[in-house]
């Protein structure tokens, strides 16, 4: 076990402190009448852990003590009630609050409290006593952690410190979100009585995501302050909250009680007459018909709900449909037994006893037990879920760190055991669910976006290159055949996806440049998604390369040229030299992520490249990138996913500079270790100052690691072209740096890579090779140098030379 301490306190009641004049645990926090005092704690970049605290003595007059824990990785949102949260959708792995109550006893001996839940990435912790006139003294405060951090057996390196930093960052990223094989807690207790249902999480039940009108009955034991349920749950719905104490009822339409990256609208509060709630046991019974909720508690009438119009956040269901959830705020406790989920004529859809005998069951169906595969989660403190898109990031990142494949595989696994019957594969799922094994129809939460699916067959094959697992080809062959059906179903005359709205990924529209074209608060792009399109062409690439025949091979490639040559037809704009985002947007628009998407898969008319001047001076980026020089402008908006795509276009127009100059404005501000903000990690989005875009920005996102790999793919050069390494190639884009240097742990060993391009006036230089056991390479010069493998005087070659085991020097000159 891990524990992590604090490394200083930044303030105290409010009031800043110098650094110079802080001071170590111990701490004592003192109330009376009318303060409650409080302190602020900074761990010097993001942590995980179950938050504990040693308690020397706790007194006080007027019984237990209550104080509060608030967590967030910025500054700038800790002294907020909630912190930087809370956060709501698939968090059963973590604790979904980030404002936690915590219960001691009187006492004058040292005793520790452990909280239930990880918070799992955090840098600033806020203590508030909450109880008057009260003291209470802490010897320690900190996280225990059951995952310690790996040292990567990949490495990359080169002449620029900021770039190492950023890869650095990006490994931790990827550290911090891969989830091992059962690691996480059960977020429910089963007791003989019933399941305890503990407050900061909310769990939707994976069975009937597509239920209506129908009739829940259950039993249920207030054992601290209230208990909370839902109908019509998929991630959102309507949520009700029983207060004991407050002895009211109250609804609320969206993903909790909470607002939190969604809004959370009240749609009712009661009062509860006292008798109904005096016994020990609690009868509820909810009717959901139409647009109407009607709840008893113990047959006694005392809410109802009206003009309901619940529009579900994923898998495109119906309105009002939905499954039942179960959970509640900080610090409230409840029993849960004897449910039943009825149609309106009585016919059972669900039962389950919520006892010891169902206990497996009710872990999986809500998804509360421990994670069943090691995966790859998109952010280290928010959704701790699996999605395709992240994962065509992530996965090669981990390829490139870690080498934790196991954990790439698992995450494949649980996505693509979700598949519709019509073809539409799983692309979003909870990581403590299981696989989907049954004939049924899957829950309509693992569907989000289309694009993700088929990027997800692009994550296929890159783990299936980098691990030479072909079993995987095996197991997901014929899914990947039904996705491909499934997205041909929506082709037009043109040949074109036109995907409807429940399947295209969701846009955020800015002038800003690098604009993120996924946002949870925006709509769809409607009609023909360019995103799409060049995502479904990217996967019949994935195909052709894993085909397990030449037949299948050339279907693919034969259906990837027809879509290529579709999407320079119709979405191309000769004049400007873009790639539309869509066949509606207007004949100016740009978005970068779409433009530089195409680049990199090489969708251009071929003619393009005779323009003059298709390529601006290497401080910039390529034409068609019109307009978007590494800066922010007036923009407020900057996605690292999306801007990624634009790094890689510039590398794949041999601009390395231009690519270096966007890692270093978009990435570059995270490595600022004096920066309040510091994480260690890497952040989903930023403003146009470089700083978080909001409070509930995560600062550890996998979707942003794409460093790790872009990095070693192109400023070393190196990937596999044949399955597990067996083949391989280093062809380097050069971007002005003295020395790069790259080692890749791969199945048959490390591969190791030293580049050094400027040793005298003459510029002359060496690459230096470790050739891993049994595979063969092609080691080539970046453009406008030879190489060779005799002395200065020998003849130097411009395409490459063939390498295989052992230890490999070879000469660099610049070309005249």
């Amino acid at each position: 076990m891990t524990i992590v301490y604090p490394r200083r306190i930044v303030a105290n009641k409010g009031e800043q402190i110098d650094p110079a004049e802080c001071h170590a645990l111990p701490f004592t926090l003192t109330s009376n009448d009318i303060s409650k005092p409080e302190i602020i704690l900074d761990y010097g970049r993001a942590e995980r852990g179950r938050p504990f605290f040693e308690v020397a003595s706790a007194g006080s007059t007027v019984g237990n003590i209550l104080f509060e824990a608030v967590y967030s990785e910025q500054f700038g949102a800790i002294s907020d009630k909630g912190g930087d949260g809370p956060y709501f959708l698939f968090s059963n792995a973590m604790d979904t609050y980030r404002n936690v109550l915590h219960e001691v006893k009187p006492s004058s001996s040292t005793h520790t409290v452990v909280a239930r839940h990880e918070q799992c990435s955090q840098r600033y912790q806020r203590i508030r006593l909450l109880t008057p006139n009260t003291s209470i003294t802490f010897l320690s405060v900190g996280f225990w952690s059951a995952k310690s951090e790996k040292a990567s057996p990949s490495l990359f390196r080169c002449s620029d410190p900021k770039l190492n930093k950023i890869w650095e960052q990006g490994v931790r990223t990827i550290e911090m979100c891969t989830v091992q094989k059962n690691e996480t807690l059960p977020a429910w207790d089963v007791t003989a009585d019933g399941t305890t249902i503990h407050g900061s999480h909310w769990a939707p039940c994976r069975q009937g995501t597509r239920w209506t009108d129908i009739c829940v009955r259950f039993d249920v034991r207030i054992d601290r302050r209230g208990a909370s349920w839902g109908i019509h749950m998929v991630a959102n719905g309507l949520v009700f909250c029983l207060d004991k104490e407050r002895r009211t009822l109250t609804a609320h339409e969206g993903l909790s009680h909470e607002s939190s990256v969604f809004p959370s609208v009240a749609r009712g509060d009661w009062l509860i007459d006292g008798k109904v709630l005096e016994p020990e046991w609690l009868s509820i019974r909810m009717f959901a018909e139409g647009a109407q909720v009607l709840v008893l508690i113990n047959d006694v009438e005392v809410a109802t709900v009206s003009d309901l119009d619940l529009h579900p956040l994923l898998g495109g269901s119906a309105n009002n449909s939905g499954s039942i959830a179960f959970g509640g705020p900080s610090g409230w406790t409840s029993t849960l037994r004897n449910l039943t989920v009825t149609d309106l004529d009585a016919a059972t859809l669900y039962s389950n006893s919520f006892l010891p005998v169902d206990k497996e069951r009710t872990f999986a169906d809500f998804a509360v037990g421990t994670n069943p595969l090691p995966c790859m989660i998109d952010g280290a403190k928010r959704d701790r879920a699996v999605f395709g898109g992240d994962l065509h990031i992530s996965g090669r990142a981990a390829a490139f760190s870690s080498a934790n494949l196991e954990a790439v595989r698992g995450s494949i696994e649980l996505l693509t055991s979700h598949q519709t019957k019509d073809g539409y594969l799983g692309n979003l799922c909870p990581i403590q669910a299981p696989k989907h094994t049954t004939d049924d129809e899957p829950p309509t939460y693992a569907f989000y976006s289309l694009t993700y699916a088929l990027l997800l067959m692009v994550a296929v094959k890159d783990y299936w290159l980098f691990s030479g697992d072909e079993t995987i080809v095996g197991e997901i062959w014929q899914k990947a055949k039904n996705l491909i059906a499934f997205a041909e179903r929506f082709q037009d005359d043109r040949l074109l996806v036109a995907a409807p709205p429940p399947l295209s990924c969701m846009y955020f529209q800015s002038s800003n440049p690098f604009a993120v074209t996924f946002f949870p608060l925006s709509g769809p792009v409607l009609g023909v998604s360019t995103e799409i399109n060049l995502a479904f062409y990217d996967a019949l690439k994935a195909m052709a390369a894993m085909s397990p025949s030449d037949k299948e091979k050339q279907e693919s490639e034969t259906k990837a040229d027809v879509l290529k040559q579709a999407i320079i037809q119709h979405l191309w704009d000769e004049e400007s030299g873009i790639l539309h985002m869509s066949d509606t947007s207007s004949p100016t628009g740009l978005c970068a992520h779409v433009n530089a998407y195409g680049l990199s898969l090489d969708i251009k008319p071929p003619h393009t490249e005779d323009k003059e001047n298709l390529v601006q001076p290497s401080s910039k980026l390529p034409l068609a990138f019109r307009g978007l020089e590494p800066r922010f402008d007036s923009a407020g908006l900057c996605s690292p996913y999306s801007a990624a795509f634009a790094v890689e276009a510039c590398f794949s127009q041999n601009d390395g500079l231009g690519a270096l100059s966007l890692l270093d404005r978009v990435w570059g501000p995270m490595t600022d270790e004096t920066h309040p903000n510091f994480s260690g990690g890497l952040w989903e989005a930023m403003n146009a100052e470089g700083e978080p875009l909001h409070k509930d920005t995560s600062l550890m996102h996998a979707w942003s690691s794409s460093p790790v790999y872009l990095l070693p793919m192109y400023l070393a050069g190196v990937e596999p072209t044949k399955p597990g390494w067996e083949e391989w190639k280093t062809s380097p884009v050069y971007a002005e740096l003295d020395e790069v240097e790259a080692v890749v742990e791969t199945p048959a060993g490390l591969l190791q890579i030293r580049w050094i391009f400027k040793t005298d006036e003459e510029d002359r230089g060496f690459v230096f090779v470790d050739v891993p056991k049994g595979t063969v390479g092609v080691i080539s010069p970046p453009k406008g140098w030879l190489i060779g493998n005799g002395d200065w005087t020998c003849g130097y070659s411009e395409t490459g030379i063939v390498v295989e085991s052992g230890t490999i020097r070879l000469l660099l000159r610049r070309e005249c």
